[in-house]
């Protein structure tokens, strides 16, 4: 046994099929009953229902395939059903009746479907907007104002199938056309007739209601397969109006345009919604149609207020002035409505960047989403996303071809430190208003808030890195000095030692030499041992504190090339010893550049301590370094990222600013150094 949705797709194709091939003998019977005249019920031409009838079918087979329990796709199928069978009928009983007299089979019900089951198709546009596009209500409060329209057009087409025909077609009468559901008097079907239009009105007025309001609520997804629809009802609108100003337009034509839209629109919405980007359609469409009805509003207002007071050849002159001068405001208004209402509301922006960023993991990734997200919310065809790295260089993603003309730079920054700049082109005809630039601004600044500190959080991984790694290097090292040097070493002075007391009494002399050699090992052991802790931790800082270390090491570098002058400010007693070493190796790594490669005449080193940060600033007067050095370090070997990495590992940061007379170095460290 097939399973169940099987035999729905099953039911569907059938369905389908039939549809067709009513619609292909629907045609073969019009031109076997030619130019001979139709009776009045079926007096149509049966292309006008068979068309439709094969376009909602096929739009439901095709649903079913890959969503057989959708409820769009029942309802078209029904209406494809439906106006297929009015179609076929109408053909099948004007050939029946006029060629053979109504002789051949089924022509009473066949007759019957093509003059009564038109009005059946009032149901599908009522039931798709309260129905479109997942099958369900915009909410619970929709329930009763739902069943209410639907109550309302279920009655009105039951007027229309049960009128007697004397009612429509007054001095007519068809036999089996008549239904004997209530024997009511012709006046009373005459304002039931005359009531059922208005009564679809009204219920089609709920339908767009619901549809308002499930497009008001819904998110940027949602909103991507409910424009399909609005653009099928624009065009709709405009097809229904356009026999009132075109005359020539037949009827069924537009019937048949209006039908297609509508079936095309279910179908590429509920299916595949994101196959083509109708915005542009759409928007324009929504522009100009507004526009035309107002222009349209204020000339009959003007006019017929003017033509009062003057006559009517100067009140037309008056009107069309007063359009020219309103139409640019008004398209402008207009247009800047219709991009909020396709674009969404800030909120869908925000989300759709924030679902983005919980997605992501690495800094590329996130500047990507970031540059989707804005490439999809103000659909421009390129967008790039730079973020400065804090070690130096640039970190960019592109989304879209590159391009040059009409580009809108946006700086962002982190903590009121510019980090990068995101740039983007605004889609073709239009530039970026001062709205969404703000609105552009306040996404971008949140996303780059995740983005640097993700950034930052890869850097400090990176950091701890090389700080484990640097602690095991340095263990390696001591190691090695000691078990290589000192252990070695202190080895041979104990043999010699021995030595010397077994040689004292039979030769002092050979003895009191070894006991030399003894103290040259051990001034050799005792240098290395110094050498050893000032690597671990210089002793001046012990000695002299870190402004009188400094001091020291600046007549050291200073001396016969530069003078170096460093001040103190503030307490400096009592700082942590990380802050402490970190500061101090920083001043002495900038004093050696400034006395190696900065031709200076002069140099002054400052250290503030205050507010829980101890700051050490080095300004030289030389020659200054490249912009790249400044940035990458380049340029003085591996010392000026040396120094930020030693800023950076107690969470404090270092930046070298390079100018055409001389360079600062400005590193700001925690006193309040983590566990």
């Amino acid at each position: 046994m097939l399973p169940s949705v099987s035999r729905r797709a099953l039911a569907a194709l059938a369905i389908s099929a039939f549809c067709l091939v009513a619609a292909v003998s629907a045609t073969w019977a019009d031109l076997l009953t030619g130019d001979a005249a139709r009776p009045g019920p079926i007096a149509f031409t049966s292309w006008s229902s068979t068309v439709p009838g094969v376009a909602l079918a096929v739009a439901g087979a095709v649903l079913a395939l890959r969503l057989p329990r959708h409820a769009m796709t029942w309802i078209l199928l029904a209406g494809g059903l439906t106006t297929a069978l009015n179609g076929v009928g109408a053909a099948y009983a004007a050939w029946s009746i006029t060629r053979h007299g109504g002789a051949l089979p089924l022509t009473a019900p066949a007759f019957y479907a093509g003059a009564r089951l038109g009005p059946f198709m009032n149901l599908v546009p009522v039931l798709v907007l309260l129905f479109f596009p997942d099958g369900r209500l915009p909410s619970a409060r929709w329930r009763w104002p739902a069943r209410l329209s639907l109550a309302g057009t279920g009655f009105a087409v039951l007027v229309f199938l049960a009128v007697p025909w004397r009612v429509v077609e007054p001095g007519a009468s068809w036999p089996g056309l008549d239904v004997a559901i209530a024997r009511l008097p012709d006046d009373v079907w005459r304002v039931l007739l005359g009531f059922a239009p208005v009564l679809i009105a009204v219920t089609l007025v709920v339908s767009v209601a619901a549809f308002a309001a499930r497009f008001r609520g819904a998110g940027r997804m949602r909103r991507a397969q409910l424009r399909w629809m609005l653009l099928a009802g624009l065009l709709n609108a405009l097809l229904l109006a356009a026999p009132l100003v075109a005359g020539w337009l037949p009827a069924d034509a537009v019937f048949v345009a209006t039908t297609v839209a509508l079936a095309a629109a279910v179908l590429v919405a509920v299916g595949r919604y994101r196959l083509y980007d109708i915005d542009p359609v759409l928007g324009w469409t929504l522009v100009y149609g507004a526009l035309a009805a107002t222009v349209v509003g204020i000339d009959v207002a003007v006019f017929a207020g003017l033509s009062v007071l003057v006559e009517e050849p100067a009140a037309a002159v008056l009107a069309a002035g007063v359009v020219a001068v309103l139409y640019a405001p008004l398209r402008t208004w207009i247009q800047r409505r219709v991009g909020g209402l396709l674009r969404g509301e800030p909120y869908d922006v925000v989300s759709a960047l924030a679902r983005r960023l919980e997605e992501s993991a690495g800094p590329e990734e996130l500047l990507l989403a970031v540059a989707t997200a804005v490439a999809s919310a103000f659909r421009s065809p390129y967008v790039r996303v730079e973020l400065d790295r804090a070690g130096g260089g640039v970190m960019a993603v592109e989304h879209g071809a590159r391009r040059d003309d009409g580009v809108v730079v946006l700086p962002f920054a982190y903590r009121d430190v510019e980090i990068g700049r995101l740039t983007l082109v605004p889609r073709a005809g239009t530039r970026l208003a001062e709205a969404d630039q703000r609105l552009l601004a306040d996404v971008v600044r949140q996303a780059a808030a995740a983005v640097r500190a993700t950034a930052l959080t890869e850097e400090l991984q990176q950091s701890r890195e090389r700080l484990v790694g640097g602690v095991e290097e340095e263990r390696r090292r001591l190691r090695r000095d000691l078990h290589d040097g000192l252990g070695p070493t202190l080895a041979a002075a104990a043999l010699k030692v021995e030595a010397a007391g077994n040689l004292m009494d039979r030769d002092p002399a050979l003895a009191r030499e070894a006991l030399g050699q003894v103290r040259g090992d051990l001034s050799t052991v005792l240098a290395d041992v110094r050498r050893l802790v000032h690597d671990l931790r210089p002793p001046a800082l012990d000695q002299f504190g870190l402004a009188g270390a400094l001091r020291q090491a600046a007549e050291r570098f200073g001396e016969g090339t530069v003078p170096i002058v460093v001040s103190a400010d503030g307490d400096l007693s009592g700082l942590p010893a990380a802050a402490e070493v970190a500061a101090y190796r920083i001043g002495c790594e900038a004093m050696v550049n400034v006395t190696r490669h900065a031709r200076a005449a002069r140099c002054e080193v400052r250290l503030t301590a205050t507010g829980g940060t101890l700051e050490v600033e080095i300004v030289d007067d030389g020659r200054g370094l490249r912009p790249g050095d400044a940035r990458t370090g380049e340029g003085t070997g591996v010392g000026l990222l040396a120094m930020r990495e030693r800023a950076e590992e107690l969470g404090g940061r270092c930046t070298i600013t390079a100018g055409p007379a001389g360079t600062r170095v400005h590193a700001v460290l925690p006193l309040a150094v983590p566990a």
